[in-house]
């Protein structure tokens, strides 16, 4: 709901979908390095590694935190002259405050866990370069076809195929990025049945072919 916010911990699963039309999402991506540079020292491992790596996910934020995140939006977008550090202070007296607030009231800490979704998102991941369906997705999470359906759809918007075409294609473009291989190659890697279908796939999803893509990463 409006003035509402949540931290999302380093490689959480997540999607974000606006309630309505006139919304708007404000939204903060930073490495926890900004915080505390020292990661070997005992008050990153004590503090801010506990809550990098926190099981729940997904973490309510107070109101008084997410107000602070628009704050800290508007600072950004602005840039003015040593933004970065003001930033940064912002950042830090959220984090501060929400690491107190979970180690005073860690009943208060809501979880949002769907176990199911999770299994199913998992499996996607480890097997994604393989010849898999929605049979196979729905049985590592031991649950029907339809009931897989129904978990992504509520849960993410999309179905898991398409969430596991996406991946795919995720996975593809680090491909195109990070190495030498061909586009025969990283078709075959990345679980598609032909290079023609990825290249097909990833054109409509990234707007470039493959190699268009691979051409502008190395000139960008």
């Amino acid at each position: 709901r409006e003035g509402e916010g949540v931290f999302i911990s380093p490689r959480t699963m997540n999607m974000i979908k606006s309630a309505s039309d006139s919304a708007e999402i404000v939204s903060i991506v930073f490495s926890p390095e900004i915080l505390w540079q020292d990661i070997d020292s005992p008050v990153y491992s004590k503090t801010i590694m506990p809550l990098m790596s926190s099981k729940e996910g997904l973490i309510s934020l107070s109101s008084r935190s997410a107000k602070k995140i628009e704050y800290l939006y508007g600072i950004v977008t602005e840039k003015l002259f040593a933004y970065e550090l003001e930033a940064r202070d912002i950042l830090s007296s959220i984090i501060l405050f929400l690491i107190r607030e979970r180690g005073e009231n860690p009943e208060k800490v809501p979880e949002f866990r769907n176990e199911r979704l999770l299994k199913m998102v998992s499996f996607i991941k480890d097997h994604y370069m393989d010849d898999i369906h929605l049979k196979d997705i729905a049985s590592s999470a031991l649950v029907s076809d339809r009931e897989a359906l129904r978990t992504f759809q509520k849960s993410l918007g999309v179905s898991p195929v398409q969430f596991l075409i996406t991946h795919r294609l995720s996975e593809a473009a680090k491909l195109l990025e990070n190495s030498q291989f061909n586009i025969e190659e990283i078709a075959d890697k990345t679980g598609f049945e032909s290079p023609s279908h990825f290249s097909r796939l990833f054109k409509r999803s990234y707007s470039l072919t493959p190699t268009q893509y691979r051409n502008w990463f190395l000139k960008s």
